[in-house]
């Protein structure tokens, strides 16, 4: 099994959930920012260009966070990442999908806003998403209210998500409350993911 990121990137969810999962599988970096994307290589493993990529150990390649995630989750059903009881485990798919939309919504047109229309329109663009991730990040603070994890008592998939929602809003400036910062100090000063954070770039 591979997973292909590349770093600082919206695959850090996948790679997050895949260390938790204690799962034996390779993970291979790309560089988005350097094109490989777009080579004839990785295209022939995912024709959308984009990270993370999963390949399964039958040869067959899975895209998509929230479906990796579960992929993973279901995989290693012990990690809890994707719970047992289903009331819980509609929740974290709740979280996914949510996140997943909001992302492409929000995050995306804010961190290139010279994809989603002219550039006379770009600052326009920018503060309009910020606005959006300023929402985004209220609402999830307003999910861990009184919680250390979103879904339950333990570490699940959605945490892996939020991890990177927050990271990706740093990268805009947006300084996310209190409570997702703390909620990321918890996540990433878990052991397991010490290898993991080093690889992508945060000090331990």
């Amino acid at each position: 099994m591979i997973l292909y990121v590349s770093t600082r990137s919206g695959s850090l969810a996948a790679r997050l959930g895949l260390a938790l999962s204690g799962l034996a599988g390779e993970v291979r970096e790309i560089s988005l920012r350097q094109g490989e994307g777009r080579t004839p290589e990785y295209l022939a493993i995912n024709p959308k260009g984009q990270v993370p990529t999963l390949v399964l150990d039958d040869g067959q390649a899975l895209t998509e966070t929230p479906a990796i995630l579960l992929a993973i989750g279901e995989m290693a059903p012990g990690s809890g990442l994707i719970p047992s009881e289903r009331l819980a485990r509609w929740r974290v798919m709740e979280w996914l999908s949510w996140g997943s939309w909001h992302v492409s919504r929000s995050l995306n047109p804010a961190l290139g806003p010279h994809r989603f229309g002219p550039a006379s329109a770009e600052s326009e663009i920018r503060a309009s998403a910020i606005g959006r991730v300023e929402e985004m990040l209220a609402h999830i603070d307003r999910g861990l209210e009184g919680r250390d994890w979103i879904v339950g008592d333990a570490v699940t998939a959605a945490d892996c998500y939020i991890a990177l929602i927050t990271v990706l809003a740093g990268f805009l400036g947006v300084v996310p409350p209190d409570a997702l910062l703390a909620h990321r100090k918890r996540l990433f000063s878990l052991p397991v993911l010490a290898d993991t954070l080093a690889a992508e770039g945060f000090a331990a």
